[in-house]
């Protein structure tokens, strides 16, 4: 999404991109994984928790599943305030 942002020929294609790589992850058929307790890296895995990108996929993801609702309309406003809230933590320290 970030790379794709960058330009209207990116916003144009990042609808297809995202399908393409929403079917890709219903192909593959996963199986369950330890918790993240259980990993070496978990204090990174924390903090990855809590970055931008991370929290702006949840957000795509929560708006995918609830297209028919209007879920794509509102993940403007949820971004907006996503980036809004990120401003003012990095302002704050």
């Amino acid at each position: 999404m970030i790379e794709n942002s960058k330009s209207f020929l990116g916003y144009i294609r990042m609808p297809y991109v995202l399908s393409y790589i929403k079917e890709m992850h219903k192909q593959e058929k996963l199986s369950k994984d330890f918790p993240l307790e259980y990993y070496l890296d978990y204090e990174q895995a924390c903090k990855e928790k809590n970055s931008f990108t991370y929290k702006l996929g949840e957000v795509l993801i929560k708006a995918d599943k609830n297209w028919h609702k209007g879920g794509y309309i509102k993940l403007y406003f949820d971004i907006k305030n996503l980036k809004k809230s990120f401003s003012q933590k990095r302002r704050n320290g």
